[in-house]
């Protein structure tokens, strides 16, 4: 029986603040001249990729104790040295300090977003693609590139891909241990989903469908997909993100996904001249 307690939510957060933290380290690596900055606080991790980035936020806080109104300061100062607008991810089951400091600087709630759960079961199998649509590991530069377009068009649409969704792509596909699937219908690309897998987690993300393909079975095949290189890599839990109530959280819960928590946006106020956050999600 898998319980959604506060040991559960503590694993999932910091596996979380690890992704973050392995975001600037790649950021650095492709160019070591990049602005990508981090800041470890209140047991998690405050990350920057550059003005207007998806990722720039705070991630994992108050599983290390009480949260001290100095962290506070400090991640103010952290995001406004970098006029970007601060935000926390704020689990609700986080000690209850960092909700009591953040409301009582003024911090205010903006978004929530879905954490969804499910286990590996033994000898557990799984469906093949829908109809039509195979699926391929991008393992090639060109195969790379294509994923990165393929997943910021899918998140922009109907605007064309901003910069900085092709540059998170890019930092994605350059993880150490990121797993890039392309979704083909025709011969062409038709979605793109990523699996980050470690501490016994899978963790599904960047799930993109190109708007022509919608509807067609392209992310259930995907999930399908990932969940069976999970399972076969020995992991004990698949994790995923998902607006409340979204299509995707829909096709998560066909998959056996269940909710465990919703996070909470909590924001600060923008420094003068802070660039807005344009979205990157699932």
């Amino acid at each position: 029986m898998l319980h959604a307690d506060r040991t559960l939510a503590a694993r999932l957060e910091a596996f979380a603040a690890a992704e973050m933290r392995r975001f600037v380290a790649t950021a650095r690596a492709l160019d070591p001249g990049s602005c990508a900055a981090l800041l470890d606080v209140a047991g998690g991790a405050a990350v920057y990729l550059g003005p207007s980035s998806p990722v720039n936020g705070a991630f994992g806080l108050g599983f290390d104790g009480r949260v001290d109104v100095s962290h506070i300061d400090e991640l103010e100062r952290f995001f406004g040295e970098r006029q970007a607008r601060p935000l926390v991810a704020v689990c609700p089951l986080a000690d209850a300090t960092l909700v009591a400091h953040l409301g009582g600087r003024g911090w205010v709630v903006e978004a929530f977003e879905n954490v969804l759960v499910r286990p590996f079961v033994a000898s557990e199998s799984f469906a093949g693609p829908s109809e039509g649509v195979v699926i391929r590991e991008a393992l090639t530069a060109d195969e790379r590139e294509a994923w990165v377009l393929a997943a910021a068009s899918g998140f922009s649409d109907p605007l064309p891909p901003l910069r900085e969704q092709l540059e998170l792509g890019t930092i994605v596909a350059a993880r150490p241990g990121a797993r890039l699937f392309l979704d083909y219908m025709g011969g062409v690309v038709a979605g793109t989903g990523e699996l980050s897998i470690g501490e016994g987690i899978a963790w599904l993300s960047a799930d993109a469908t190109l708007p022509r393909f919608r509807g067609c079975g392209v992310q259930q095949s995907l999930q399908r997909h990932r969940l069976r290189v999970g399972a076969e890599a020995g992991c004990e839990l698949a994790v995923s993100e998902a607006n409340p109530g979204s299509t995707s959280q829909r096709n998560q819960e066909r998959a056996g996904f269940r909710v465990a928590y919703t996070r909470m946006d909590v924001v600060g106020a923008a420094p003068s001249g802070a660039a807005g956050v344009e979205g990157w999600s699932a």
